[in-house]
């Protein structure tokens, strides 16, 4: 038998043979213990998601299950004679159908307003350094990984990645989110407030017929849905501007002049959204004397022009004479609006405006505040100020013209 003999097949491993070569080997590393050998990455649970999918779903039940119950008990609690309104005298499968299409277009304003949110970030960052925004995709400020479709998503994609990206793990800037997030909430407001109140801020507009959800689907207005893009379209811009101060660069002129007019067209297109004409409060008859499409380029240019005067005086009280950026952003946010709104919502909003901007500054310079912070965040605060003053009257718009003898 030779020294090569394998073993036999009924031998088990564990068992050598009798003429069976024994090979030794030695390794100078102990076998590690249990404890610290590798083990497989759990995936860790996105709780900022879940926690946000958790409420949309309870937000949802709510509305659709709980709400209609209520309002039917609370109404014949009340008024035990009377029958229910129409809305709530539904079957109980069509009314659910129908809220559920109330809350689904509640959501699709929402990612309709974050889209443009996403869109206008990239404006924001890339005009005022010179850079296209035909070309080229999103792409990691760090690593210049460009972004899936899905890491792209409004608001969802930063959820997603947690606020970091993919391949360098470094963190994205939560203003990413929070501009979303907020142009999304206009957006629904405007969607509510306007649409589906069927114009009830708005001045000089019939707002006694068609109100609701239904009655937008089935009795289109579409003047009504070009006045509300028109609006949502001007404070995304205003957003947009005051996001840009961070960068410290100013945002180009004939782009802004590009977006500012397709904003402000549809009162060309249709004279009806013109809702404030430039004569007014003074002598309305003015308006017979000039065509249709006279009179709104007249009111485009008078607000504009008030914008822009009003604005520049303004910029020298609030803002530094060595921020030009800021300076230049705040003129150009009060040009828009004067253009879309009219010279009479201008001179109210930039006057408001100023007033809480005085009154932060005071509250900010007193010795319980310190001045350090306030420093950090600046350049934001008057177009923030702007920004809320214009909000608050574009819902009260219809009451504000009353007060001053418009409407």
């Amino acid at each position: 038998m030779s020294d090569t003999t394998q073993p036999m097949a009924n031998e088990t491993p564990f068992e050598l043979s009798e003429n069976a070569p024994v090979h030794v080997e030695f390794t100078s590393e102990a076998p590690q213990p249990l404890s610290r050998r590798k083990r497989p990455k759990r995936k860790r649970t996105n709780w900022p998601l879940l926690t946000i999918a958790i409420c949309l779903f309870c937000v949802y039940v709510f509305y659709v299950f709980v709400l209609p119950e209520f309002q039917v008990g609370l109404f014949r609690s009340r008024f035990p004679k009377k029958m229910l309104p129409p809305e709530l005298a539904l079957k109980w499968s069509t009314r659910n159908l129908l809220r559920t299409c109330e809350f689904l277009f509640v959501g699709w304003f929402f990612y309709l307003g974050a889209s443009i949110g996403s869109f206008l970030n990239v404006v924001a960052g890339r005009m005022p350094e010179g850079r296209t925004i035909v070309f080229g995709g999103s792409k990691c400020p760090y690593c210049n990984t460009r972004l899936s479709f899905l890491d792209n998503t409004p608001v969802l994609g930063w959820l997603l990645v947690q606020g970091k990206c993919r391949t360098c793990r470094l963190p994205i800037a939560p203003r990413y989110l929070i501009i979303e997030v907020v142009i999304g909430a206009i957006f629904v407001w405007i969607g509510l407030w306007e649409l589906v109140s069927a114009g009830s801020n708005l001045p000089h507009w019939d707002s006694s017929g068609r109100s609701g959800l239904t009655s937008l689907v089935l009795f289109t207005q579409w003047h009504l849905i070009a006045a509300a893009l028109s609006h949502a379209g001007m404070f995304a811009v205003l957003i947009m501007l005051g996001v840009a101060n961070e960068g410290r660069k100013p945002f180009p002129i004939l782009p802004f002049l590009v977006i500012a007019t397709a904003i402000a067209c549809p009162k060309i297109i249709n004279p009806s959204l013109d809702f404030v004409t430039w004569s007014e409060p003074f002598q309305r008859s003015l308006i017979g004397k000039l065509g249709p499409i006279a009179n709104p380029l007249v009111s485009i240019l008078l607000g504009g022009l008030s914008g822009l005067g009003l604005g520049w005086v303004s910029s020298l009280l609030i803002v530094k004479s060595d921020d030009t950026v800021v300076q230049r952003h705040w003129i150009l946010q009060c040009f828009l609006i004067g253009s879309v709104l009219g010279w009479q919502s201008v001179v109210t909003i930039v006057l408001c405006s100023l007033i809480v901007y005085g009154m932060i500054r005071a509250i900010w310079s007193s010795r319980s505040v310190s001045t350090q912070s306030f420093k950090s965040v600046e350049a934001f605060v008057p177009s923030i100020c702007l920004i809320g003053i214009c909000i608050l009257h574009h819902s009260l718009w219809r009451q504000i013209a009353y007060l001053f003898g418009v409407v």
